[in-house]
Protein backbone atom coordinates (compact mmCIF):
# COMPACT_ATOMS: atom_id res chain seq x y z
CA UNK A 1 0.00 0.00 0.00
CA UNK A 2 1.37 3.39 -0.98
CA UNK A 3 2.55 5.26 1.87
CA UNK A 4 1.02 8.92 2.55
CA UNK A 5 4.75 10.39 2.36
CA UNK A 6 6.10 12.88 -0.06
CA UNK A 7 9.68 14.79 -0.43
CA UNK A 8 12.41 16.43 -1.94
CA UNK A 9 15.23 15.07 -2.59
CA UNK A 10 19.18 16.80 -4.03
CA UNK A 11 22.45 17.02 -2.44
CA UNK A 12 22.07 19.20 -0.13
CA UNK A 13 17.62 19.50 0.57
CA UNK A 14 17.06 20.53 3.87
CA UNK A 15 17.18 23.77 2.56
CA UNK A 16 14.46 22.86 0.23
CA UNK A 17 10.82 25.15 0.52
CA UNK A 18 8.67 22.72 -1.29
CA UNK A 19 7.53 21.10 1.66
CA UNK A 20 6.33 24.55 2.56
CA UNK A 21 4.31 24.86 -0.48
CA UNK A 22 3.47 20.92 -0.29
CA UNK A 23 2.34 19.82 3.43
CA UNK A 24 0.39 23.51 3.12
CA UNK A 25 -1.38 22.24 -0.26
CA UNK A 26 -2.02 18.89 1.68
CA UNK A 27 -3.62 20.38 4.32
CA UNK A 28 -5.91 22.54 2.62
CA UNK A 29 -7.43 19.44 0.98
CA UNK A 30 -7.77 17.80 4.05
CA UNK A 31 -5.01 14.89 3.39
CA UNK A 32 -2.76 12.94 5.96
CA UNK A 33 0.22 13.59 3.58
CA UNK A 34 3.24 14.59 4.52
CA UNK A 35 6.18 15.95 2.38
CA UNK A 36 9.39 16.23 4.17
CA UNK A 37 13.46 16.96 2.91
CA UNK A 38 15.78 14.17 1.02
CA UNK A 39 19.15 14.82 1.30
CA UNK A 40 20.84 11.58 -0.23
CA UNK A 41 24.31 11.29 -1.81
CA UNK A 42 23.01 9.87 -4.85
CA UNK A 43 20.00 9.31 -7.10
CA UNK A 44 20.13 5.93 -6.43
CA UNK A 45 19.81 6.33 -3.10
CA UNK A 46 17.27 8.70 -3.38
CA UNK A 47 15.20 6.12 -5.50
CA UNK A 48 16.09 3.60 -2.87
CA UNK A 49 14.36 5.45 -0.39
CA UNK A 50 11.67 6.21 -2.60
CA UNK A 51 11.27 2.42 -2.94
CA UNK A 52 11.84 1.64 0.33
CA UNK A 53 9.28 3.57 1.71
CA UNK A 54 6.80 3.38 -0.98
CA UNK A 55 7.06 7.02 -1.62
CA UNK A 56 3.39 8.98 -3.21
CA UNK A 57 6.10 11.10 -5.14
CA UNK A 58 9.32 13.26 -4.93
CA UNK A 59 10.76 15.77 -6.41
CA UNK A 60 14.13 16.13 -7.85
CA UNK A 61 16.51 18.70 -7.43
CA UNK A 62 20.24 19.33 -8.04
CA UNK A 63 22.74 17.60 -9.14
CA UNK A 64 20.09 14.70 -9.34
CA UNK A 65 18.02 16.14 -12.24
CA UNK A 66 19.79 13.83 -15.48
CA UNK A 67 21.15 11.67 -12.81
CA UNK A 68 17.91 10.21 -11.88
CA UNK A 69 17.04 8.84 -15.43
CA UNK A 70 18.60 5.62 -15.96
CA UNK A 71 16.55 4.43 -13.03
CA UNK A 72 13.04 5.37 -14.29
CA UNK A 73 11.25 3.30 -16.44
CA UNK A 74 9.28 6.28 -17.94
CA UNK A 75 10.05 9.42 -19.36
CA UNK A 76 6.90 12.55 -19.71
CA UNK A 77 7.57 14.63 -23.40
CA UNK A 78 8.56 17.46 -21.38
CA UNK A 79 11.11 15.31 -18.96
CA UNK A 80 12.56 13.62 -22.24
CA UNK A 81 12.79 17.00 -24.35
CA UNK A 82 15.03 18.42 -21.39
CA UNK A 83 17.01 15.20 -20.53
CA UNK A 84 16.45 16.49 -16.83
CA UNK A 85 13.48 15.39 -14.36
CA UNK A 86 12.65 16.66 -11.22
CA UNK A 87 9.23 14.67 -10.45
CA UNK A 88 9.32 11.27 -9.73
CA UNK A 89 6.17 9.10 -9.57
CA UNK A 90 5.05 5.50 -9.57
CA UNK A 91 1.92 4.72 -12.21
CA UNK A 92 0.92 0.70 -12.59
CA UNK A 93 4.42 -0.32 -10.60
CA UNK A 94 6.71 1.37 -13.02
CA UNK A 95 8.91 4.89 -12.23
CA UNK A 96 8.23 7.52 -14.41
CA UNK A 97 9.59 10.70 -14.46
CA UNK A 98 8.64 14.45 -15.40
CA UNK A 99 9.51 17.82 -15.27
CA UNK A 100 7.20 20.58 -13.96
CA UNK A 101 10.13 23.51 -13.95
CA UNK A 102 8.70 23.44 -17.85
CA UNK A 103 4.87 23.45 -16.46
CA UNK A 104 6.12 26.46 -13.93
CA UNK A 105 7.50 28.75 -16.49
CA UNK A 106 4.41 28.12 -18.67
CA UNK A 107 1.80 28.96 -15.93
CA UNK A 108 4.01 31.91 -14.97
CA UNK A 109 4.09 33.75 -18.79
CA UNK A 110 0.37 32.62 -19.45
CA UNK A 111 -0.24 35.43 -17.12
CA UNK A 112 0.45 37.68 -19.60
CA UNK A 113 -1.15 36.25 -22.67
CA UNK A 114 -0.50 39.90 -24.72
CA UNK A 115 3.26 39.67 -24.01
CA UNK A 116 2.88 35.82 -25.28
CA UNK A 117 1.56 37.28 -28.69
CA UNK A 118 4.09 39.35 -29.70
CA UNK A 119 6.35 36.25 -29.98
CA UNK A 120 9.93 36.64 -28.75
CA UNK A 121 11.57 35.95 -25.52
CA UNK A 122 15.15 36.42 -24.77
CA UNK A 123 16.57 34.02 -22.16
CA UNK A 124 19.44 34.88 -20.42
CA UNK A 125 21.71 31.87 -18.96
CA UNK A 126 22.74 28.57 -20.34
CA UNK A 127 22.76 26.68 -17.24
CA UNK A 128 19.97 23.54 -16.63
CA UNK A 129 17.27 25.84 -16.00
CA UNK A 130 17.85 27.64 -18.94
CA UNK A 131 16.93 24.31 -20.50
CA UNK A 132 13.48 24.46 -18.93
CA UNK A 133 12.73 28.10 -19.96
CA UNK A 134 13.97 27.11 -23.26
CA UNK A 135 10.80 24.37 -23.53
CA UNK A 136 9.01 26.79 -21.88
CA UNK A 137 9.22 29.28 -24.77
CA UNK A 138 8.54 26.71 -27.44
CA UNK A 139 6.22 25.18 -25.83
CA UNK A 140 4.23 28.68 -25.76
CA UNK A 141 5.19 29.16 -29.37
CA UNK A 142 7.72 32.03 -28.61
CA UNK A 143 10.88 32.01 -30.92
CA UNK A 144 13.65 31.70 -27.97
CA UNK A 145 16.85 33.71 -27.94
CA UNK A 146 19.64 33.05 -25.60
CA UNK A 147 22.50 35.22 -24.22
CA UNK A 148 24.61 33.59 -21.97
CA UNK A 149 28.95 33.95 -21.57
CA UNK A 150 29.74 30.46 -21.58
CA UNK A 151 30.00 30.08 -25.52
CA UNK A 152 30.43 26.04 -25.44
CA UNK A 153 27.02 25.75 -23.67
CA UNK A 154 25.98 28.32 -25.84
CA UNK A 155 26.06 26.58 -28.59
CA UNK A 156 24.98 22.94 -27.31
CA UNK A 157 21.71 25.09 -26.43
CA UNK A 158 21.57 25.98 -29.79
CA UNK A 159 22.12 22.93 -31.53
CA UNK A 160 19.81 21.34 -28.90
CA UNK A 161 16.33 23.04 -29.29
CA UNK A 162 17.63 25.07 -32.44
CA UNK A 163 17.31 28.46 -30.55
CA UNK A 164 18.61 32.06 -31.73
CA UNK A 165 21.82 33.58 -29.56
CA UNK A 166 22.93 36.98 -28.97
CA UNK A 167 25.54 38.76 -27.82
CA UNK A 168 25.55 39.96 -23.77
CA UNK A 169 27.80 42.85 -24.94
CA UNK A 170 25.47 44.34 -26.88
CA UNK A 171 22.46 43.45 -25.15
CA UNK A 172 21.39 46.62 -23.59
CA UNK A 173 21.33 47.60 -27.72
CA UNK A 174 19.02 45.17 -28.36
CA UNK A 175 17.22 44.57 -25.39
CA UNK A 176 13.69 46.47 -26.40
CA UNK A 177 13.41 43.44 -29.27
CA UNK A 178 11.99 41.05 -26.51
CA UNK A 179 8.87 41.37 -24.82
CA UNK A 180 9.48 38.65 -21.90
CA UNK A 181 12.99 38.29 -20.58
CA UNK A 182 13.94 35.74 -18.11
CA UNK A 183 16.74 35.79 -16.45
CA UNK A 184 17.95 32.14 -15.46
CA UNK A 185 21.71 32.59 -13.45
CA UNK A 186 22.29 32.24 -9.76
CA UNK A 187 21.59 34.63 -7.31
CA UNK A 188 23.58 38.15 -7.42
CA UNK A 189 23.98 37.57 -11.16
CA UNK A 190 24.21 41.02 -13.10
CA UNK A 191 24.55 40.90 -16.61
CA UNK A 192 23.05 44.09 -17.83
CA UNK A 193 21.13 47.60 -16.11
CA UNK A 194 17.83 46.61 -15.07
CA UNK A 195 16.87 50.46 -15.79
CA UNK A 196 17.74 50.20 -19.38
CA UNK A 197 14.02 48.02 -19.73
CA UNK A 198 10.54 49.49 -19.97
CA UNK A 199 6.82 49.27 -19.45
CA UNK A 200 7.20 47.04 -22.28
CA UNK A 201 8.68 44.39 -20.32
CA UNK A 202 7.56 41.21 -18.46
CA UNK A 203 10.86 40.12 -17.00
CA UNK A 204 11.38 36.72 -14.80
CA UNK A 205 13.68 36.38 -12.69
CA UNK A 206 14.60 32.41 -11.36
CA UNK A 207 15.55 33.60 -8.23
CA UNK A 208 12.83 34.32 -5.28
CA UNK A 209 14.67 36.28 -3.27
CA UNK A 210 16.96 39.51 -3.83
CA UNK A 211 16.11 39.95 -7.50
CA UNK A 212 18.59 42.70 -9.27
CA UNK A 213 15.27 43.92 -10.72
CA UNK A 214 12.57 44.16 -8.20
CA UNK A 215 13.40 47.55 -7.42
CA UNK A 216 13.86 48.85 -11.08
CA UNK A 217 10.63 47.49 -11.56
CA UNK A 218 8.97 49.41 -8.73
CA UNK A 219 10.46 52.38 -10.93
CA UNK A 220 9.76 52.20 -13.84
CA UNK A 221 6.90 50.47 -14.04
CA UNK A 222 7.63 47.08 -16.07
CA UNK A 223 6.12 43.79 -15.55
CA UNK A 224 8.72 41.74 -12.61
CA UNK A 225 8.25 37.71 -11.93
CA UNK A 226 10.23 36.76 -9.13
CA UNK A 227 11.22 32.82 -8.91
CA UNK A 228 8.50 31.98 -6.02
CA UNK A 229 6.36 32.03 -9.14
CA UNK A 230 7.92 29.79 -11.11
CA UNK A 231 8.39 28.07 -7.77
CA UNK A 232 4.76 27.80 -7.15
CA UNK A 233 3.95 27.05 -10.71
CA UNK A 234 6.09 24.22 -10.80
CA UNK A 235 4.78 22.61 -7.46
CA UNK A 236 1.33 23.22 -8.22
CA UNK A 237 1.24 19.99 -11.06
CA UNK A 238 3.48 17.99 -9.15
CA UNK A 239 1.00 17.65 -5.96
CA UNK A 240 -1.89 16.99 -8.26
CA UNK A 241 0.34 14.05 -9.85
CA UNK A 242 1.33 13.49 -6.01
CA UNK A 243 -1.77 13.83 -4.52
CA UNK A 244 -4.80 13.27 -7.14
CA UNK A 245 -6.64 16.71 -6.78
CA UNK A 246 -5.78 20.11 -7.28
CA UNK A 247 -4.71 22.97 -5.54
CA UNK A 248 -5.51 26.83 -5.47
CA UNK A 249 -1.86 28.20 -6.21
CA UNK A 250 -3.02 31.01 -3.48
CA UNK A 251 -2.49 28.23 -1.08
CA UNK A 252 1.02 27.84 -1.29
CA UNK A 253 2.01 31.79 -1.65
CA UNK A 254 0.60 32.05 1.13
CA UNK A 255 2.64 29.11 3.22
CA UNK A 256 5.59 31.03 1.48
CA UNK A 257 4.50 34.44 2.91
CA UNK A 258 4.06 32.92 6.46
CA UNK A 259 6.92 30.43 6.58
CA UNK A 260 9.78 31.11 8.84
CA UNK A 261 12.85 29.05 10.05
CA UNK A 262 14.44 30.44 12.87
CA UNK A 263 17.06 27.72 13.82
CA UNK A 264 18.18 27.76 17.01
CA UNK A 265 20.60 25.17 17.21
CA UNK A 266 18.25 22.71 18.20
CA UNK A 267 18.56 19.14 16.55
CA UNK A 268 16.84 16.10 17.19
CA UNK A 269 17.06 12.60 16.13
CA UNK A 270 14.09 10.13 15.48
CA UNK A 271 14.07 6.64 14.30
CA UNK A 272 13.76 2.95 15.16
CA UNK A 273 16.28 1.61 18.13
CA UNK A 274 19.22 0.74 16.50
CA UNK A 275 19.50 3.20 13.63
CA UNK A 276 22.12 5.11 15.33
CA UNK A 277 20.78 8.29 16.91
CA UNK A 278 22.82 7.76 19.59
CA UNK A 279 26.27 7.01 18.81
CA UNK A 280 26.06 9.09 15.52
CA UNK A 281 24.71 12.11 17.74
CA UNK A 282 26.98 11.99 20.31
CA UNK A 283 29.78 12.02 17.47
CA UNK A 284 27.49 14.95 15.73
CA UNK A 285 27.35 16.91 18.92
CA UNK A 286 30.89 17.10 19.34
CA UNK A 287 31.76 17.90 15.64
CA UNK A 288 29.29 21.13 16.28
CA UNK A 289 30.23 21.94 19.68
CA UNK A 290 26.56 21.24 20.81
CA UNK A 291 25.63 19.39 23.99
CA UNK A 292 24.62 16.39 23.18
CA UNK A 293 21.45 14.10 25.19
CA UNK A 294 20.43 10.88 25.08
CA UNK A 295 16.54 10.64 26.38
CA UNK A 296 16.66 7.14 27.40
CA UNK A 297 19.83 7.29 29.17
CA UNK A 298 18.67 10.68 30.62
CA UNK A 299 15.27 8.95 32.01
CA UNK A 300 17.37 6.30 33.38
CA UNK A 301 19.22 8.17 35.86
CA UNK A 302 16.61 10.12 36.64
CA UNK A 303 14.68 7.16 37.66
CA UNK A 304 17.82 5.29 39.07
CA UNK A 305 16.59 2.28 37.27
CA UNK A 306 16.80 0.60 33.33
CA UNK A 307 14.58 1.34 31.14
CA UNK A 308 13.39 -2.79 30.96
CA UNK A 309 12.93 -2.00 35.15
CA UNK A 310 10.85 1.07 34.30
CA UNK A 311 8.35 -0.72 31.99
CA UNK A 312 8.39 -3.78 34.67
CA UNK A 313 7.59 -1.57 37.56
CA UNK A 314 5.75 0.87 36.63
CA UNK A 315 4.73 0.58 33.24
CA UNK A 316 4.90 1.70 29.68
CA UNK A 317 1.98 4.30 30.59
CA UNK A 318 4.47 6.15 32.74
CA UNK A 319 7.34 5.60 30.84
CA UNK A 320 6.00 7.88 27.95
CA UNK A 321 4.33 10.58 30.49
CA UNK A 322 8.19 11.13 31.90
CA UNK A 323 9.13 10.85 28.42
CA UNK A 324 7.19 13.73 27.06
CA UNK A 325 8.03 15.63 29.85
CA UNK A 326 11.94 15.56 29.24
CA UNK A 327 10.88 16.38 25.82
CA UNK A 328 9.56 20.03 26.81
CA UNK A 329 12.03 20.54 28.79
CA UNK A 330 14.69 20.27 25.96
CA UNK A 331 12.41 22.30 23.66
CA UNK A 332 13.31 26.01 24.42
CA UNK A 333 17.43 24.53 24.90
CA UNK A 334 20.00 26.11 22.14
CA UNK A 335 22.84 24.49 20.45
CA UNK A 336 21.46 20.99 21.44
CA UNK A 337 21.35 17.23 19.72
CA UNK A 338 18.52 15.37 21.14
CA UNK A 339 18.59 11.68 20.88
CA UNK A 340 14.68 10.79 20.87
CA UNK A 341 14.04 7.36 22.29
CA UNK A 342 12.58 5.23 19.80
CA UNK A 343 8.94 5.06 20.67
CA UNK A 344 8.91 9.00 21.79
CA UNK A 345 6.95 9.81 18.46
CA UNK A 346 3.97 8.04 19.44
CA UNK A 347 2.63 10.52 21.04
CA UNK A 348 1.29 12.85 18.84
CA UNK A 349 2.13 16.05 21.22
CA UNK A 350 5.45 14.84 21.16
CA UNK A 351 5.13 15.11 17.17
CA UNK A 352 3.92 18.49 17.63
CA UNK A 353 6.27 19.38 19.82
CA UNK A 354 9.73 17.99 17.65
CA UNK A 355 7.47 19.78 14.54
CA UNK A 356 7.53 23.13 16.07
CA UNK A 357 10.18 23.57 18.31
CA UNK A 358 13.38 20.87 16.67
CA UNK A 359 15.13 20.67 13.04
CA UNK A 360 13.55 16.66 13.46
CA UNK A 361 15.90 14.16 11.35
CA UNK A 362 14.73 10.67 10.81
CA UNK A 363 17.44 8.60 10.58
CA UNK A 364 15.81 5.68 8.25
CA UNK A 365 17.17 2.02 7.68
CA UNK A 366 15.59 -0.59 7.46
CA UNK A 367 14.80 -3.44 10.47
CA UNK A 368 17.10 -5.60 9.77
CA UNK A 369 19.90 -3.30 9.81
CA UNK A 370 18.43 -1.52 12.94
CA UNK A 371 19.26 -5.22 15.32
CA UNK A 372 22.05 -6.70 13.35
CA UNK A 373 23.56 -6.41 16.59
CA UNK A 374 21.27 -5.25 18.35
CA UNK A 375 21.87 -5.52 22.62
CA UNK A 376 18.00 -6.16 23.41
CA UNK A 377 18.74 -6.09 27.09
CA UNK A 378 17.34 -3.33 27.75
CA UNK A 379 14.89 -3.53 24.97
CA UNK A 380 11.64 -4.70 26.45
CA UNK A 381 9.80 -4.78 22.85
CA UNK A 382 12.29 -7.03 21.46
CA UNK A 383 13.04 -9.86 23.82
CA UNK A 384 11.32 -12.26 21.84
CA UNK A 385 12.57 -15.09 19.61
CA UNK A 386 10.34 -13.95 15.92
CA UNK A 387 12.78 -10.51 16.55
CA UNK A 388 13.21 -9.41 13.13
CA UNK A 389 9.26 -10.27 12.28
CA UNK A 390 8.69 -7.65 15.17
CA UNK A 391 10.97 -5.60 14.59
CA UNK A 392 9.74 -5.04 11.31
CA UNK A 393 5.87 -4.87 12.20
CA UNK A 394 7.20 -2.28 14.32
CA UNK A 395 8.79 -0.24 12.23
CA UNK A 396 6.44 -0.13 9.76
CA UNK A 397 3.83 1.02 12.36
CA UNK A 398 5.85 3.99 13.42
CA UNK A 399 7.05 5.13 9.80
CA UNK A 400 4.35 7.34 9.69
CA UNK A 401 4.60 8.62 13.21
CA UNK A 402 8.40 9.17 12.03
CA UNK A 403 7.39 11.07 8.90
CA UNK A 404 4.83 13.03 10.77
CA UNK A 405 7.44 14.57 13.21
CA UNK A 406 10.22 15.29 10.76
CA UNK A 407 11.69 18.15 8.90
CA UNK A 408 14.00 16.07 6.81
CA UNK A 409 14.66 12.06 6.17
CA UNK A 410 18.27 10.80 6.66
CA UNK A 411 19.15 7.28 4.89
CA UNK A 412 21.67 5.30 7.30
CA UNK A 413 21.52 2.19 5.43
CA UNK A 414 24.88 0.78 4.97
CA UNK A 415 26.56 3.89 6.87
CA UNK A 416 28.71 3.25 9.87
CA UNK A 417 27.67 5.29 12.36
CA UNK A 418 30.91 7.75 11.79
CA UNK A 419 29.71 8.31 8.42
CA UNK A 420 26.33 8.77 9.39
CA UNK A 421 27.87 11.71 11.79
CA UNK A 422 29.59 13.13 8.81
CA UNK A 423 26.86 12.97 6.73
CA UNK A 424 24.60 14.55 9.08
CA UNK A 425 27.07 17.40 10.08
CA UNK A 426 27.50 17.98 5.76
CA UNK A 427 24.10 19.20 5.39
CA UNK A 428 23.25 20.84 8.52
CA UNK A 429 26.56 23.28 7.91
CA UNK A 430 25.93 23.11 4.38
CA UNK A 431 22.11 24.45 4.91
CA UNK A 432 22.52 26.46 7.98
CA UNK A 433 25.81 28.21 7.75
CA UNK A 434 27.34 26.95 11.17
Amino acid sequence: MQSNIMAVTGNPALHSLSPVLMNAAASANGLPYRYLRLPAESAQEAVDVFNALDLRGMNVTAPFKHEIIPLLDHLTDNATKADAVNCVYRRDGALWGDNTDITGVELTLKKYPEYIAQGKMLVIGSGGAANAVIIAGQNLGLEVTVAARNQEALAALKQKYNVLSTSLKHITSTINNYPIIVQALPSGAVVFDPNVLTANHVVLDANYKDSIFEKSAAKIGFNFLSGRNWLVNQAVPAFKTFAGCDVDASVMYDALDNYHLDYQGRIALVGFMGVGKTTAGRELAYALNYRFIDMDHELERREGMSITEIFAQKGEEYFREIESNLLLEYADEVDIILSCGGGTVKSAENRQVLRDNFVTLWLYASAAYCIDGLDVSNRPLLQCDNRLEVATQMLQERIPLYADSAYGIVSVENLTKKQTAKKLYEQIVNTFGI
